[in-house]
């Protein structure tokens, strides 16, 4: 699956850039344009994001909203495929810095969703040049775009085994987004086609979505009682795993508002709280966290738990010593869990 998932990226890029089109100057330039723009924003906001985590301690979340399309779709609908994909190529390698802000991001999965980029962008041009009537044409190229980008990437990760992530990126939120960005390269070509020189203004456009979005994950992540939800954990501690030479998950039996508080007041060094279990318990993730380490720290919460009066029982998984996948953890917490709880009822049963 994956070896033919492969070849229709590869034949996306090789029809992008070996198709026979004519290119003029004005052309050229547009294209430069877009990828400066695209470019710009990149550097904008990579500076922006480590002064921020920096003033903030780096406690903010490092995720980012993905905004090629602002540029690559209206390359898309505007340029012949050659230069549509140079320009998506380029924005994507100009953007790298940003997706790899914490320097936990696997290069490989980002190649993948540049070419699905590029696949994106040519269903986009060939609806846009499909001869439907002006109007038409850019919605059905607008539909291509946001069909195809997603769906290509998320067979590669279903190819992948990597189903959870599956989830986190068709997350309404995440379509809201690319909604906005191709409503964005819209007004572009907008400009454009009346010859307005107005194309610069989608850099401000793109930060300000970008504020928008991190001001809404701020505020979640603010609140100290505010868990992930269980499929964006799995995400977040499925790719911490795989990259982190040692690394511990603590699982907690309860999610009521005490646990969470408690858990957030004790979370420092901790990479990700999430919910688990359908909403039944919480997990956290530690990256970089020796066995020891993460046993304490479930010693500890065993203690603030009891204290606080929460009847619940507590478990730690870690890398390598008790396997080296998310789910050797998880079945290893899990087991221990129940071993606990049998154990306190067994107690409570004798007592």
């Amino acid at each position: 699956m994956l070896a033919v998932l492969g070849l229709v990226e590869a034949g996306a890029l090789s029809a992008a850039f070996f198709l026979r089109s004519s290119v003029d100057r004005a052309e050229l330039g547009l294209a430069a344009l877009l990828v400066s723009l695209s470019v710009t924003y990149s550097l904008v906001v990579v500076g922006w994001e480590k002064a921020r985590q920096f003033l903030l301690y780096e406690r903010t979340p490092t995720t980012t909203p993905d905004l090629l399309a602002t540029w690559c779709f209206a390359a898309a609908i505007m340029l012949p495929m050659q230069l549509s994909a140079t320009v998506t190529v380029l924005a994507a390698i100009g953007e790298w810095r940003l997706y790899n802000l914490a320097g936990r991001k696997v290069l490989y999965r980002y190649v993948y969703s540049t070419a699905a980029a590029v696949l994106a962008g040519a269903a986009a041009h060939g609806a846009a040049s499909c001869g439907l009537p002006h109007g038409i044409n850019l919605v059905a190229a607008a539909v291509a775009w946001i069909v195809t980008m997603p769906a290509s990437i998320a067979l590669v990760m279903w190819a992948s085994g990597q189903v959870a992530p599956i989830r986190a990126m068709l997350h309404p939120r995440s379509l809201r987004i690319e909604v906005v960005t191709v409503g964005i390269a819209l007004l572009e070509y907008g400009c454009h086609a009346c010859r307005l020189p107005l194309l610069w203004l989608s850099l401000p456009a793109a930060v300000g979505v970008h504020r928008i979005f991190t001001r809404s994950e701020l505020r979640n992540w603010e609140r100290p009682d505010r868990l992930m939800s269980e499929d964006a954990w799995l995400a977040v501690a499925r790719a911490v795993v795989d990259i982190s030479a040692t690394c511990t998950i603590v699982r907690v039996n309860a999610a009521d508002a005490t646990t969470a508080r408690t858990v957030a007041m004790m979370n420092a060094g901790c990479d990700a709280i999430g919910s688990y279990g359908k909403g039944a318990g919480i997990a956290i993730l530690l990256a970089d966290c020796p066995p020891e380490n993460g046993d304490a720290l479930a010693r500890r919460l065993r203690t603030a738990l009891t204290v606080r009066g929460v009847n619940c029982q507590v478990a730690a998984a870690s890398t390598p010593r008790d396997g080296q996948l998310l789910e050797d953890l998880l079945a290893i917490s899990e087991a221990e869990l129940l071993a606990r709880d049998a154990a306190t009822d067994q107690t409570a049963a004798s007592g």
